[in-house]
């Protein structure tokens, strides 16, 4: 039992690692409850779609995904400023910034609206997703609009996700998920019952995944905090100046990382077509799991880390900091081994041979993950510390390599030629920069000078 008071003194001594447990476990049964719902709906809508719709749904609803960007980086620079207020305990400015952000986030949302419209009508979606079939592709139009629709209403409420993660309560966030989970999972199900099109099932899908953020928003502004209401009256200048200045440098960000992990479904189909990348995403959507554990503890160490930041802690940080990156690492390493291991078998016990990557993708795509490991951590801690300046330069650099090396890749050696670009560009322009930058936030390098007091001579 000496190791269960350890634990037990631990949570005493330190709430942040009660906030930390608390959302990381949160997480870990939301996404427990994800991997079933996968495990049910992907042989589900392969088999009921087939493959060549499959890959349909799949480009979409990755592809909306690569939207989110043009929030400019607003709902990520949220989080740091309501850990900055919640440091304060300044109830005051955070309902500022998060009214702030919220009507600024819904006018960018309604000045979209033509915007995505006019590009919707414009592009050949056949040609896009190499479909001759009249009657799919405007099934593939249709699902696209549908899924832009969806993308515009989420935007705004999204923001209170952001809330939540700055104070610390990432576990209530995660409660909402689950009930999303959920109600996409019915949704699912009574569209394959009720034998609907794949229209029918994206339109189902998006408006089940509406719910929960809708249910967050509701209960966060009239039962958990009603004082934080983002009201018009509370607009302030001095919140928009300092959330565009920081969220363009998120923006840069969030651009380069859907580069990176959204930009491969739309090379694979564009040259290899819509049925590729079914393998692909199979094998993609496997490999996730060997950092499963990285994903549930980032949204809780990362306000903990800007209010440690802000209060000048850094000899907790850096401990902390240690110790989560050796766990990690060595977690995610015995995970990415397993997979590329067993992968194969595990692939087709689940989905069958019609979804069976090759084993170097899979081996590709497993040793990658240990590489998103490392540079996730990294990246975890700049991101908290607003240190976002070499990043963003890294990121850049490395996403145009990447893209341009899987576009020369793919065509000649396939699918496995997006992962290798992948994993060259991470780790010539990010690794070693962002290793670097680390090294001097938690010297404390970047950390604000205290000015001295006056001293009055009589």
């Amino acid at each position: 039992m000496l190791w269960f008071q350890h634990f037990r003194q631990n949570l005493l001594k330190d709430p942040r690692f009660g906030r930390i447990l608390h959302g990381s476990f949160s997480g870990l049964l939301g996404r427990g409850l994800n991997l079933l719902v996968s495990a049910v709906t992907l042989p589900l809508t392969l088999h009921y779609l087939g493959k060549l719709q499959y890959g349909v749904w799949v480009t979409v609803s990755t592809s909306v995904v690569m939207l989110s960007v043009l929030d400019l980086g607003i709902a990520n620079t949220l989080t740091n400023f309501i850990a900055e207020a919640y440091a304060e305990d300044d109830r005051e400015k955070a309902q500022q910034y998060f009214s702030t952000a919220f009507w600024t986030v819904m006018v960018i949302a309604l000045l979209l609206m033509p915007a995505l419209y006019a590009g919707w009508k414009m592009v050949n979606w056949g040609n896009l997703f190499h479909l001759t079939d009249p009657i799919l592709i405007v099934h593939a139009a249709q699902c696209v609009a549908v899924a832009g629709g969806f993308f515009l209403l989420s935007l705004p409420l999204g923001l209170a996700y952001r809330i939540l993660v700055g104070y610390q309560e990432v576990h209530f966030a995660n409660y909402f998920s689950i009930a999303n989970s959920l109600f996409g999972l019915a949704a699912i199900i009574l569209t394959v019952f009720l034998r609907g099109s794949i229209v029918t099932l994206v339109l189902a899908y998006s408006t089940a995944m509406l719910l929960g953020p809708l249910g967050m928003n509701l209960w966060l502004c009239f039962v958990h905090r009603p004082w934080i209401k983002p009201l018009p009256g509370k607009i302030s200048l001095h919140p928009i100046r300092r959330l565009f200045g920081q969220g363009f440098l998120f923006f840069v960000l969030q651009l380069t990382g859907l580069v990176v992990f959204n930009s491969d479904n739309l090379v694979i189909t564009h040259y290899l077509g819509a049925a590729a990348v079914t393998s692909y995403s199979v094998a993609w959507r496997l490999t996730q799991y060997a950092y499963v554990l990285q994903s549930l503890m980032i949204p809780s160490f990362w306000p903990v880390f800007t209010e440690a930041y802000h209060k000048r802690q850094m000899g907790w940080i850096n401990s902390t900091y240690r110790a989560m990156n050796r766990n990690v690492l060595t977690a995610v390493g015995i995970a990415a081994l397993a997979i590329g291991i067993a992968g194969r078998p595990l692939i087709k016990l689940w989905v069958g041979e019609v979804a069976m990557p090759g084993r170097e993708l899979l081996w590709l795509m497993a040793f990658f993950s240990f590489i998103l490991s490392v540079t996730t951590n990294q990246a975890l801690l700049l991101t908290a510390t607003s240190r976002l300046r070499l990043q963003a330069s890294v990121a850049v650099l490395s996403a145009v390599v990447n893209l341009l090396l899987s576009i020369y890749l793919v065509q000649r050696i396939g699918v496995e030629g997006v992962v290798l670009s992948t994993i060259i560009s991470f780790l010539i322009f990010m690794l070693v920069p962002q290793a670097w930058e680390v090294r001097r936030v938690l010297k404390g390098k970047y950390l604000p000078r205290i000015p001295e007091p006056e001293v009055f001579l009589s």
